[in-house]
């Protein structure tokens, strides 16, 4: 328990961090990037350390609960965004939003009683199609910030009221990481979908089928906002209706299955 506190309270240290530079207008002012990559790090460490009794579970006994795969998915998704900050400039606007969802899930794990979840079996053969649902998640949640972060400037562009903060990168630049991520986010989620499959073939089950159907209409709608985006130049709001149309049904399909 005092970890996941300790990792909230480094979470929240690393929004207060970002935050006065999202709303900075000063052009000399930037983000000192070791501090708060030693905060970020050490909420995500706690985070992981926090749910190691989970991951020993899922390894000894195979099971795990709904909780703690979204514990799962956050840690996952906050490693790969402050990772992704060391190399590009374009994900600071989204960490605050990143963290929160940390932060939420490990509140969750804290208060809500371990009795009122339902535990899920899991066999070992499931462990690798576990780990790379987590990852692919993972990248289709960052991608889905990032639509909403181009329509987000692109509204304030045309608006031509709002004064940009120096940690906010250019349109064109998040919109090249959006591609780039959103195609990663298709492949990985292409991969799952193939490892799924081949699980199910010896055992299908409602659970398995409820997960491969959304998994695939999500796979179908992001397949779509990808085609659109590249050979029909969408952005905007018709990008964030389809990005969060994807996510919404991959989080039925991973969620979802898991209290019916």
């Amino acid at each position: 328990m005092w970890f996941a506190v300790f990792s909230i309270l480094f979470y929240l240290a690393s929004v207060l961090m970002i935050l006065p530079l999202l709303h900075s207008a000063d052009k000399t002012q930037r983000p000192k990037k070791i501090p708060f990559f030693l905060t970020a790090l050490s909420a995500i460490i706690l985070h992981a350390v926090s749910l190691y009794p989970s991951l020993h579970a899922l390894a000894q006994a195979h099971t795990f609960t709904l909780v703690e795969i979204g514990s799962l998915m956050s840690v996952s998704i906050a490693a790969l965004a402050v990772l992704a900050m060391l190399m590009v400039n374009s994900i600071w606007f989204l960490l605050p939003i990143v963290f929160a969802f940390s932060i939420l899930n490990l509140i969750l794990a804290v208060l809500m009683p371990s009795h009122i979840i339902r535990l899920l079996n899991q066999d070992s053969v499931m462990l690798f199609h576990i780990g790379l649902s987590i990852f692919t998640y993972a990248v289709c949640f960052i991608a889905t910030l990032y639509a909403i972060q181009i329509a987000w400037i692109d509204r304030s562009l045309k608006a031509k009221k709002t004064v940009f903060s120096p940690v906010m990168p250019s349109l064109m630049t998040v919109e090249r990481h959006f591609s780039r991520l959103f195609a990663i986010g298709e492949i990985l989620l292409t991969l799952t979908l193939i490892s799924g499959i081949y699980h199910s073939l010896g055992s299908l089950t409602a659970e398995s089928l409820h997960k491969a159907v959304f998994s695939f209409l999500a796979w179908i709608v992001f397949g779509i906002a990808l085609f659109g985006h590249w050979k029909l130049g969408w952005r905007g709001k018709r990008m964030i209706i389809y990005a969060i149309s994807g996510i919404i049904l991959l989080t039925i399909a991973y969620f979802g299955s898991r209290l019916i």
